[in-house]
């Protein structure tokens, strides 16, 4: 799929835009599991694909009211002729105050009106229990339990899934 994404999409608490070079030392310090060296290269690697014509699926959440870094959100290709699975993480503090789900409803929003994508996945580890309910906040249907993206594990997910039909009749008016 070649498209060009937006540089920015808002909701009414959210700005939720691409990646600057501003937004390195927040993303580091909240990924302090990750070695700065090598998450500068992801990091750089992320700023460069704006400019190219493939998808990019990495978008900072910045709350507006106070021009605060909440985490990110975007989409992820699982494999070819697959539906694309969306994703979140939110600093800790922000946790709790419907921040994630106001963020995927509008990445679907924009996937499905768009990008013309037909279905969205999420695969959810068992044990996170917040992260299955913002699946279904957000109006992801469970479909049950299969191995996630990452067979490696050999561990089943929550399996989620909106569809496009499913969205409109869900949020539009």
């Amino acid at each position: 799929m070649s498209i060009i994404t937006p540089s920015t999409l808002e909701t009414k608490r959210l700005t939720i835009r691409q990646f600057t070079q501003e937004d390195f030392d927040n993303v580091v310090s909240f990924m302090k599991d990750v070695t700065s060296t090598g998450f500068n290269q992801l990091f750089k690697t992320i700023i460069y694909s704006y400019q190219s014509k493939e998808i990019v699926n990495f978008y900072a959440l910045i709350l507006k009211n106070n021009v605060e870094f909440l985490g990110f959100c975007g989409l992820v290709t699982l494999e070819d002729n697959m539906p694309m699975e969306c994703y979140y993480f939110l600093r800790p503090e922000y946790l709790g105050n419907g921040y994630a789900i106001e963020s995927l409803r509008k990445i679907f929003e924009y996937a499905f009106s768009e990008l013309k994508l037909e279905k969205i996945v999420a695969y959810i580890d068992q044990g996170n229990t917040r992260g299955w309910k913002v699946a279904e906040r957000s109006g992801m249907k469970y479909m049950g339990n299969k191995l996630g993206k990452n067979t490696n594990l050999k561990k089943k997910s929550m399996f989620f899934l909106i569809d496009k039909n499913d969205y409109y009749n869900q949020f539009q008016i």
